[in-house]
């Protein structure tokens, strides 16, 4: 009988260990954090724990100007008392404030102790990547910043896709870099250069080896767009965006464009007509030849929306997470860019590439047990830092 009382004493002392922990030690707490937002990245996951076990965040529509517009943002604040961590979040292209994926993450964000703010970028709602894209995320972040009970050291941006290229490119800048604590970049493009290639191509290149690569017609149409608006004759914009722009999402995807009529080639400039040939160029001998000729108005915008262009002045830690049969984004992108904050003696930099599709969709795969521990190490290390 005393061996009984020793052992489950024995446990007691064991268990009341792990609560004290859990409930005292930065550590433990995150550790509690990670495991109960964990089911929320799995697809299927029978129970939501961080619903169960934590307050319901506050929810305030509010809106702000960037220069001459209004930004229309929901702003999600945790019930915890004191100072709280905060990151203005977005998605990327397409997608409204309003939108379940992005109400879902903001929720776990707020709930985790993290003050969220969502906007509605315009331009990235309206499939547009331009430079004042930058400018509405600094505002966004000048807007949280400026909130109550935000902890000013622990500011940050969590952006997917194309917006998490972008919100690097919005900690860049010298208004706020000094001021950015954390990014946090899920998918992320890191060159708008090695991209072009990769579009154009239909391939990537990961340590000397060719991968076939097809992109969704979203970021075709987007990088088509934006180079032909770079443009300055309207009738030149007119003809190529018919051909390029316009067009079935099976033609972006494939690559087959429309050919120009003569009457068209007679229309168009020689700038317009060297435009056609880049963006149809399928010979990867041609890659760094189009690009060095392209027009200056075309050269700025890919230095100005390529994160790339100032990582010397990027001041955040910075977690990065990539799944590798993204169709929006190569992976690629994300090992350039961890090896190009490796090669500057960037302060932080962990990145996590999973071998699976769509995140949110496609898990688990082959490798369940693999890929959900490289998520929670990855969520770990991020909330370890946050909160």
């Amino acid at each position: 009988m005393s061996k009984l009382k020793k052992r489950n004493s024995k446990i007691i002392w064991i268990i009341l260990a792990i609560l004290v922990f859990v409930l005292v030690t930065p550590w433990g707490r995150t550790f509690y954090k990670t495991l109960i937002i964990l089911p929320e990245f799995i697809p299927n996951s029978p129970i939501k724990t961080i619903n169960l076990l934590t307050p319901t965040p506050q929810i305030k529509e509010v809106e702000f100007k960037s220069q001459d517009k209004t930004i229309f943002a929901d702003l999600y604040l945790p019930k915890t008392r004191g100072k709280y961590p905060a990151a203005v979040l977005h998605l990327g292209v397409d997608i409204d404030r309003k939108d379940e994926r992005i109400q879902k993450l903001a929720n776990v964000s707020a709930r985790s102790g993290i003050a969220t703010l969502v906007p509605n970028i315009p331009s990235l709602h309206n499939r547009r990547v331009l430079t004042e894209t930058k400018d509405d995320l600094i505002s966004s972040f000048d807007y949280l910043k400026s909130q109550p009970n935000i902890n000013k050291k622990k500011l940050g941006f969590i952006g997917f896709c194309a917006s998490g290229g972008l919100v690097i490119l919005a900690a860049e800048d010298l208004k706020i870099n000094d001021q950015v604590n954390f990014i946090v970049a899920v998918n992320p493009y890191y060159d708008l250069k090695s991209l072009y290639k990769n579009i154009t191509l239909r391939q990537i290149e990961d340590e000397g080896k060719i991968i076939s690569w097809q992109p969704h017609f979203k970021t075709v149409e987007i990088y088509n767009r934006e180079t032909i608006n770079a443009l300055e004759r309207e009738k030149d914009k007119e003809i190529l965006n018919k051909h390029l722009t316009f067009i079935d999402q099976a033609l972006f995807e494939t690559g087959k464009f429309g050919s120009l009529s003569q009457s068209e080639l007679i229309q168009l400039t020689q700038e317009a007509k060297f435009t056609y040939e880049s963006l149809t160029n399928k010979d990867q001998d041609k890659v760094s030849y189009y690009l060095e000729k392209a027009t200056s108005d075309q050269k700025k915008l890919l230095e100005e929306l390529s994160p790339s262009t100032n990582l010397d002045k990027l001041k955040a830690k910075i977690f990065i997470l990539m799944d590798k049969n993204n169709i929006y984004i190569p992976y690629t992108e994300a090992k350039l860019l961890d090896k190009a904050l490796l090669e500057k003696d960037h302060l932080f930099a962990e990145t996590k590439i999973l071998p699976t599709g769509d995140l949110t969709q496609h898990l688990p795969s082959k490798d369940y047990v693999g890929e959900t521990l490289k998520i929670f190490r990855f969520l770990y290390s991020v909330l370890l830092e946050i909160t």
